[in-house]
């Protein structure tokens, strides 16, 4: 009893009092690996249980990476036994995950063990999860931000509570752990990988952190005692940001926050980066919000994106944008800055049209302004039948081109002749002049210098200039189908038709072309 009601509990216990991690009455799940550092926080919380007056319970992920993991889980399994403390355990394949999502290892690994940890908490109705990180984790953490890249918010570090999660070891060294372990026989289980040098994490913590440690042997307090600094510093930034962030940020509207350009030009850039900030993380939350996952992987915002974002306000081009990660977008549209979910992921609406194109994964991965797939397709002659469908895989859509029949067909000249305005036209299809077909009749995207002649004008127009005009979105420019007669541009869909082709009081037969 007396190696138990040490120094290293003391240590926990006033570090659990000076973050405020438990209260009376509360139930903790705590996650355990069977490592030594999961093991000890599990010894160390069940010896103070009553001292704190909490319920423990412990949970257990097997992440199937290693061929004899599920060996991890029995071992804990019999801890728990051992020790009276509710046991539960589930299994996921990190390495699928982690290729299905395009995610390292380490990070699929993070969102299913975190996912099972909340999951866990519901069921056993706990309102604190505890995990082991350290002093050197948090050692480690820091140093690999600084190599990756990070604001001064993320190279601060991470915190003794986060929401649900608690780290009451988190001032206890790697060697205090080791020790408490060695003094009080705590069993515990090795991970092979863990000295796998490949993985950043384990890189830094094997060859760089004892670097440092043998420079300063107080690197773990100069850490901490640094990141606290910077903390604080970027507490009191994003205090003021978040007030500024309120006063000229335009709420959620279908996935994109928006702001006047003139109010982010006026502002400087520590204020701008969070501004960034806020707005994808706002913008994560609402596209989370009705999810159960607890930690999906959130953007990360490096300094090229925060510098794109700078360039994006001071250009005065009308329409530009990029992305951060796959589905965060930016962009500038007349005068609005937006930062929103990437629609253009699952779909992409344009007069209540929904398009659900298929991304070009080299383009997406790149972060290219055009996204998707290049398409065409061709109607070399007349059909023999009056109505032709055509499938255009690439955005999920329908072209379908008619002959009406004759009465139908006089009815539309006669009230297009004497502008009736009881003739509905939907945004999706056109009337036409149906003698004014020429093949091969041709369905593709944009291409840069098309040119053609909208209804009711005379002379050609660059359809890059139409399109600016009408305020047509750019990712909806570079899919929305154009209908050649013959080489020449005969309707813009969801736009207009050629003045080529429009019907007049000599139109004999009436045809009509839709999108749907």
């Amino acid at each position: 009893m007396d190696k138990i009601s040490s120094s290293f509990l003391d240590k926990l216990i006033k570090t659990v009092k000076s973050f405020n991690l438990l209260a009376w009455g509360e139930r903790v799940v705590v996650a355990v690996s069977g490592g030594v550092d999961s093991s000890v926080l599990l010894f160390s919380l069940y010896e103070l249980r009553h001292y704190f007056g909490i319920s423990a319970a412990c949970a257990s992920f097997d992440h199937k990476i290693r061929p004899d993991s599920g060996q991890d889980v029995i071992f804990v399994k019999d801890l728990c036994k051992n020790l009276s403390i509710p046991f539960y355990s589930e299994s996921g394949d990190v390495k699928l995950y982690a290729k299905e999502n395009k995610l390292n290892l380490e990070e699929a690994a993070r969102i299913l063990r975190y996912n099972f940890l909340l999951k866990t908490a519901r069921d056993f109705n706990a309102e604190k999860i505890a995990v082991a990180h350290h002093s050197d984790d948090f050692a480690e953490n820091v140093l690999m931000r600084l190599i990756t890249g990070a604001g001064a918010g993320a190279i601060s570090g991470f915190q003794a509570k986060s929401g649900q999660v608690i780290r009451p070891l988190i001032n206890h060294s790697k060697s205090e752990i080791l020790e408490f372990a060695d003094k009080n026989s705590i069993k515990f289980t090795e991970d092979c990988t863990n000295k796998d040098t490949k993985i950043l994490r384990n890189f830094v913590r094997l060859n760089i952190l004892p670097s440092f440690k043998a420079v300063n042997p107080s690197f773990l307090n100069t850490v901490r005692n640094t990141a606290e600094i910077l903390k604080k510093d970027d507490d009191f930034i994003e205090k003021i940001s978040l007030k500024i962030f309120k006063d000229i940020a335009k709420p959620i509207n279908n996935g994109k926050i928006y702001f006047k350009k003139k109010d982010l030009s006026e502002l400087d850039e520590p204020v701008l980066y969070r501004i960034l900030k806020f707005s994808v993380l706002e913008i994560y939350k609402s596209v989370q919000e009705n999810k159960n996952s607890f930690f999906i992987k959130k953007p990360i915002i490096y300094y090229n994106n925060f510098k794109a974002f700078v360039e994006l306000i001071k250009s005065e081009k009308p329409n530009a944008f990029f992305y951060i990660g796959r589905y965060i977008e930016i962009g500038n549209e007349y005068g609005k800055i937006f930062i929103g979910y990437a629609a253009s992921a699952d779909s992409l609406s344009f007069k209540s049209v929904e398009f659900n194109p298929v991304e070009s994964v080299k383009n997406r991965e790149l972060g290219a302004a055009s996204r998707y797939n290049k398409y065409e397709y061709i109607i070399d002659k007349k059909p023999s039948s009056s109505k032709t469908v055509l499938k255009i895989k690439e955005i999920n859509k329908t072209f379908y081109i008619e002959n009406v029949n004759a009465s139908r067909g006089a009815e539309i000249i006669n009230k297009l002749i004497n502008k009736d305005k009881k003739l509905n036209f939907e945004p999706d299809s056109v009337y036409f002049d149906y003698d004014k077909i020429s093949f091969p009749v041709t369905i593709r995207n944009f291409k840069e210098g098309d040119r053609f002649v909208p209804l009711g004008m005379k002379g050609a127009k660059k359809l890059k200039e139409y399109f600016i005009d009408k305020k047509v979105p750019v990712k909806i420019r570079k899919i929305i189908p154009i209908v050649l007669f013959g080489g020449e541009i005969a309707w813009v869909s969801l736009n207009e038709i050629s003045d080529h082709i429009k019907i007049t009081e000599f139109t004999k037969n009436v045809g009509v072309m839709r999108i749907g």
